[in-house]
């Protein structure tokens, strides 16, 4: 096998360093928001002010739109060229389709045209391919393949055991694949995954790993996915960003009311949130998280839980609820009204709010010392 810079990357020795992004539509910003900050503790402390993510993390992972944050970041984009796509992804990408049934075409067709996302996922990643000696470090997409039910960790590592199927896939399908959100988007149908087999796939936010965390912990250090980097508190860290939480809870008045199409948008949102919050107590009791926040009443932080005597990783979560008091102690004041207007992915005029949420709350959560000096290393020579 063809030793590229990215395998003896990934098989040199010491401590690994992984980095998850969560799905979210156009609250990608507020992902963007803590990517910004941690570049720039890194830049500070490197001495480079040219420093990207991707000369720090050697595993990148994402789901929906924190595909395609991952992916360009893979390809060494430093954040500020990131935000212009997501300013261009605001006010091109979501663009409402053409119906001709009026509500009943509204019923039974995507929300937007998919022409203008793929033609920005094509500008900034042209004709790569998953193989493609521009991504910087390993990557991984999830994607939930409708034809099958499973859930596809499309990855980059040629250790992997679907690598020589799956590398020619070009990047930006793989991303849009990421990306189909039911009922906004239209499902991605690729000809050939592998050995002429064509295949169907919708966003990887409907699996559990729309908070991709865990799983990428998984492809790091479980045999089948040929990376095995050692666990250890000292050997991994792992990074996770989410887009800004909120959960719906309807008045139990309400609820008696509610027709067969709200339960299945009300509990296809609950599940999300509990499959994120069961990521979040499982990393957090394998690992010392110095912003552990309390997952419940009952366990807390799990600061004192270990499933053994060993701290398997070192983990930080950030990430803001999109709540009126939470926004108010960050240093922004909105109407309720407001407050719940910034949770839907596909609003374009929350563009500029949810850029300065992700700004405030990095501000406030981001600190040097989560990042301990153990796994700082020096970045490739440009």
């Amino acid at each position: 096998m063809e030793q590229t810079a990215l395998s003896r990357r990934l098989r040199e020795p010491g401590p690994k360093r992984l980095l998850a992004l969560d799905g979210g539509g156009i609250r990608g910003l507020v992902t963007l928001g803590y990517l910004s900050a941690i570049e720039s503790i890194l830049r500070h402390r490197s001495g480079r002010d040219d420093l990207v993510l991707s000369d720090y993390f050697d595993l990148i992972g994402g789901t929906s739109t924190g595909a395609i944050i991952a992916s360009l970041l893979a390809l060494g984009y430093p954040i500020s060229k990131i935000l212009e796509l997501y300013r261009a992804v605001g006010h091109d990408a979501f663009q409402p389709q053409r119906y001709w049934l009026g509500a009943l075409g509204r019923l039974l067709k995507a929300r937007f045209q998919e022409a203008p996302l793929e033609k920005l996922l094509k500008q900034f990643m042209g004709d790569r391919t998953l193989a493609s000696k521009d991504l910087r470090s390993g990557l991984m997409i999830v994607a939930k393949r409708a034809d099958t039910g499973s859930v596809w960790s499309l990855l980059n590592l040629p250790e992997q055991k679907f690598y020589s199927m799956n590398k020619d896939l070009p990047l930006w399908e793989v991303v849009r694949s990421s990306t189909a959100a039911p009922t906004y988007f239209n499902p991605q149908f690729i000809p050939d995954v592998g050995a002429g087999e064509a295949a169907v796939f919708v966003d990887g936010g409907v699996s559990m790993h729309n908070n991709p965390a865990l799983q990428l912990l998984l492809v790091a250090t479980l045999e089948g996915y040929g990376l095995q980097w050692p666990l250890g508190e000292e050997n991994i860290l792992l990074c996770s960003i989410g887009t800004g939480s909120f959960f719906k809870v309807p008045r139990r008045e309400a609820l008696r009311g509610y027709n067969n199409l709200q339960w299945a948008g009300l509990l296809i949102s609950q599940l999300m949130n509990d499959a994120s919050e069961l990521n979040q107590t499982i990393l957090q009791w394998l690992s010392t998280s110095p912003n552990a926040p309390a997952i419940d009443l009952q366990i807390g932080n799990l600061s004192g839980d270990r499933p053994g005597a060993a701290t398997l990783l070192h983990y930080m979560r950030y990430d803001i609820p999109l709540l009126k008091q939470s926004l108010s102690d960050v240093g922004l004041d909105y109407e309720e009204k407001r407050v719940q207007e910034l949770w839907e992915m596909s609003d374009v005029r929350n563009v500029a709010d949810l850029e300065m949420v992700g700004l405030a709350a990095a501000a406030k959560q981001v600190r040097d010392e989560h990042f301990p000096s153990v796994f700082d290393r020096r970045p490739p020579v440009p």
